[in-house]
This record gives structure tokens, C-alpha cells and sequence, in this order.
């Protein structure tokens, strides 16, 4: 089905040229606490710590999910992940393709998103706005129906497979442009890369490095980014994401044997992590690497003169990893909170989220705010001038399930989960509060309600609650101390889940 199909049909505001610019930079698997302006002690970040203080620095901003195909899914269809469709990394690995020497799959990707729902490059795109995406995009299989193309992206480059973005010296990326002609996403082969290995002594010969092509791509098309005409630009950049390699450069060198004890890693070749004798080194390097691309995409913005007009997001798709050799306790990647990547504790969904926009954000400012990543689509519209997006962008749905002592076949309309936080970013109106904020992910069997300052973390059915103010780590469950409570939160858990049986998931006792 094709996009024009999709969208209600809308003439172009008169006053185009007057909306703000947006450019969300979302990089992969980086914990609350990875960034020296969060705390970070072992290294320093100082474009982005100079980003938060020309900006908002939040301290109670959540991932839409504590892994990166569902969180990712949240931030794009404005849904948490109880009522969202992908709420897990489900891959599509289909045929087998030759590169050089290497066999890959002929197809590749994740469970695709949901067509009967709007994603944000489809209301921007259909509001006037210039639409652009260089990294992961994980929200369908090369291919499915839902690809960047046929998703309101204009313009595209990087990994539609977000396994594939395993290896930092791949075979192939992908790319669309529709202003080029492409008709669909295609591959283009990194014809250095594959004249050697994946795997073993040979993979240290590719030269051509996923996160810098896909930065310089970016770049390549904020440059052609014009006064006048809004873009909407959404950088999925993959550091620091294992695995831990990349170019033996200065950037590297600064760090080696400089972290020590420094740790080794063998790899695991299933998962396409190549070893590492210099781990710590490593990962290190890859989040100065990101930094110094954020001061590029700062300074090609004041370049270009768009720096003024345009809102600057950074923020991490999930908490930290320790995939690949990465070490979250030497690092303390999650700050002062427990859990890691796929743990709806703190940790695993608690992110470091930095606003810059001159003007109407004040500089320098903080706020403790709580929002998802499923308060972004409100917000973004809401900063472009797009009103009631809520009714015009509804689709028809399909019967769905509502869980509890006795289900309920239902055919509900569209619905969206978001609030704006505009109001908090800009300091002006009246900020709306959630009720509480929701997470649920299967693959741990793990569900997070968070309610002011109780906590609800569900594992395998079992509830613990905490209290985030006295607790921030997670460690006295008072849920026998506060069974009323709990029963509370256990009921917003079944106001919000709805069953899909791709990602089932253990409800606990409703009493």
C-alpha cells in the first residue's frame, strides 16, 4: 500500500518556513551514566556535556523499552509497549546471499511495524517536512511493508537489520533516496570490506567503518538542508553498541593502556562479535568516536546557519549492554541505578536525554520530569505546529484482545499513548502528568510501572515495589509492606497490556 494512501490528505501550512527544525540523535545501548555530564568518570564527553549546557539536561527520561527494536518502535509510533505491536528483537533471517568470500542473508530485519498505525516520518513528512534517517532502522525486514521507504522517509542510509549492525565493518549497507530515484531500499556492498573475512585475523583488514559512512551520509544530507524548508532528522547512530572494534586511529590509541586492568574478549561469532584483547580501550573510544560526531553535527548546524531554528535531542535507545566484552561495572554505565539492557529496572530504561533548542529551552536548566519515549510524537507535534495528530492520523484497527480475569474481544480505534513535555522543555503552560508510565518486555518476562515515586517491577509474574525516592536503586522490595498498593499497580498493568502472541508475557495475580 502506498504511503499517499496512508495519510489524510493536507495542504501545507503558509507558514512552513517558520517551523522549527528537528534533529533527534539517538545512539545505541549507552547507559544513564556513560556521559560526564551524567557522571562519568572515566573518560570525557565534551561536545555533548557542552550540548547540555547550551540546553535541558532530564534526569527521569525512559526508553520505550529496555531493548532496541521495541524501544525504537515506542519512540516512532507514540505507543508504550503494552499496546505497541513490536515489543521485542524478532529477526527475519531468510536465504543466503555470496559476498567475496563471505555468505550472508539474502533477507534481513526485524518483525515490521504495525500498517494500520501512523509512524512520526509519515506525520512530518506529510506536513511539509523534509524527512531523514542514517543508522538502525529495525522496524521491519528488507523487503516487509514496512521499510523506510514505504514509511515516509525521504531519504535513508544504514542498517535496516539491526543484527547486521553486529559487525562495524560489514558487507553491505542500506540506502534509499527518493530525490536519487531509488524505487525501494537497496544494498550497497562495501566492496573493501568483503574482499576479507567476518570473522578471525582477515576481519582486521576491512577498512570501511559502518558508524563513520553512515555519520558522513548524515552529514552529507544536513548539509543540503535549507533555511526556510523544515526538516525532521532522526540519527539512529549504532556506537556504542557491541562489538567493540573499529579503525586502529588516534581516537583509539588515546585510550590504550590506559584502562586498566583491561579486559579481553574472544568474541562469539553466532552473534558477529569479533574478539578484542583491549575492551575497556575500546568502548571508551567508541563513545569519544560518538562524541566528537555530535560536535560535527553541532558545527555543520551553526555552519549551515539551521542552529538557531532547529531542536537538538541526544538521548540512548536503552540501557547498557554487556554484550561484546563490554564491562557495565567498570564503567558503572548505569549510574546510581540496578539493571542493565533488558531489565525493567531503572537501569535497563532509565536514559540520559539532552535538549537544545535557542530560545525557548533555557540554558543550562535541568528538569526531573518523568516522560517515555512515547511522549515524543505528541511533543515533536506540538513543537512543529501540528494539531490534534491524535484524530486526523487514526487508522482503522483490527479486533484485539484485552486481558484480565475474563478477556475481552474488542475493536477499539487507533490509539496513542503520549503527552507532550513541551510545557517542561520550554517553561511555559501547564505540564500534564501521566497517571503512571508502562514498560513490558518478554524475552526476561520482565513488566515496569512506574507511579510518581512507587515503582512496580514484575519478573516471571512476581511483583517487587520500590520507592524510587529513597531507593533509586532498587534494592528494599516493600511490596508486603504495601500490598494496597501493589494491587493498584497490578491493575494499570491490565488497563494497558493487550495480548500479542508474538511477544506473550507473564501478567501477575489480579486480585
Amino acid at each position: 500500500m502506498k504511503l499517499t494512501a496512508l495519510l489524510p490528505l493536507l495542504a501545507v501550512p503558509a507558514a512552513a518556513q517558520q517551523r522549527p527544525n528537528i534533529l533527534y540523535i539517538m545512539c545505541d545501548d549507552m547507559g544513564y551514566g556513560d556521559l560526564s555530564c551524567y557522571g562519568q568518570q572515566r573518560f570525557r564527553t565534551p561536545n555533548i556535556d557542552r550540548l547540555a549546557s547550551q540546553g535541558m539536561r532530564m534526569t527521569s527520561a525512559y526508553a520505550g523499552s529496555p531493548v532496541s527494536a521495541p524501544s525504537r518502535a515506542s519512540f516512532m509510533t507514540g505507543q508504550h509497549s503494552g499496546h505497541c505491536h513490536v515489543r521485542g528483537n524478532k529477526e527475519y533471517w531468510l536465504g543466503q546471499v555470496q559476498y567475496g568470500q563471505n555468505t550472508d542473508y539474502a533477507v534481513v530485519g526485524q518483525e515490521p511495524y504495525d500498517v494500520h498505525h501512523v509512524i512520526l516520518p509519515e506525520i512530518f513528512k506529510a506536513e511539509g517536512y523534509r524527512t531523514g534517517m542514517f543508522g538502525k532502522w529495525a522496524g521491519g525486514y528488507e523487503g516487509s511493508a514496512s521499510t523506510p521507504d514505504k514509511r515516509g522517509v525521504d531519504e535513508y542510509f544504514g542498517y535496516i537489520c539491526q543484527f547486521q549492525a553486529h559487525l562495524y565493518f560489514p558487507n553491505f549497507l542500506n540506502r534509499y533516496s527518493r530525490e536519487r530515484g531509488d524505487t525501494g531500499v537497496v544494498r550497497e556492498v562495501l566492496t573493501e570490506n568483503i574482499s576479507h573475512a567476518m570473522y578471525g585475523d582477515d576481519y582486521d583488514r576491512r577498512t570501511e567503518y559502518s558508524a563513520d559512512i553512515i555519520h558522513q551520509r548524515a552529514l552529507q544530507w544536513l548539509r543540503a538542508q535549507k533555511k526556510g524548508k523544515p526538516f525532521f532528522g532522526i540519527f539512529t547512530y549504532t556506537l556504542p553498541h557491541a562489538e567493540l572494534r573499529q579503525p586502529d586511529d588516534s581516537l583509539l590509541q588515546s585510550y590504550r593502556g590506559k584502562l586498566l586492568p583491561e579486559r579481553e574478549y574472544r568474541g562469539n561469532q553466532p552473534s558477529r562479535y569479533n574478539p578484542t584483547p583491549e575492551a575497556h580501550a575500546q568502548f571508551a573510544a567508541m563513545i569519544a568516536r560518538l562524541d566528537e560526531q555530535v560536535g560535527d553535527i553541532m558545527r555543520v548546524l551553526e555552519e549551515q546557519g539551521l542552529a538557531q531554528n532547529t531542536v537538538l535531542i541526544f538521548t540512548s535507545d536503552n540501557g547498557p549492554h554487556e554484550e561484546g566484552g563490554a564491562d557495565p561495572a567498570y564503567f558503572n554505565h548505569d549510574g546510581k541505578f540496578r539493571g542493565l539492557k533488558r531489565s525493567t529496572h531503572e537501569g535497563g530504561i532509565r536514559i540520559p536525554f539532552i535538549v537544545r533548542w535557542p530560545g525557548r529551552v533555557a540554558a543550562g536548566s535541568e528538569s526531573d520530569q518523568p516522560f517515555a519515549f512515547y511522549d515524543l510524537m505528541p511533543t515533536f507535534c506540538d513543537i512543529a505546529g501540528i494539531r490534534d495528530y491524535e484524530r486526523r492520523y487514526r487508522r482503522p484497527q483490527p479486533v484485539r484482545t484485552i486481558s484480565g480475569p475474563a478477556p475481552l474481544q474488542v475493536s477499539a480505534p487507533d490509539y496513542f499513548d503520549g503527552i507532550s513535555i513541551l510545557p517542561t522543555l520550554t517553561g511555559k503552560g501547564t505540564q500534564r502528568q501521566h497517571d503512571h508510565l508502562y514498560w513490558e518486555f518478554h524475552e526476561t518476562d520482565m513488566i515496569g510501572v512506574r507511579r510518581g515515586d512507587w515503582k512496580l517491577v514484575v519478573l516471571h509474574g512476581k511483583p517487587s515495589l520500590y520507592n524510587l525516592a529513597a531507593d533509586p536503586h532498587e534494592d528494599r522490595d516493600l511490596a508486603a509492606e504495601h500490598p494496597d498498593i501493589v494491587r493498584e499497580l497490578v491493575s494499570k498493568i491490565y488497563e494497558d497490556h493487550t495480548d500479542n502472541a508474538l511477544f506473550p508475557i507473564t501478567l501477575p495475580a489480579w486480585h
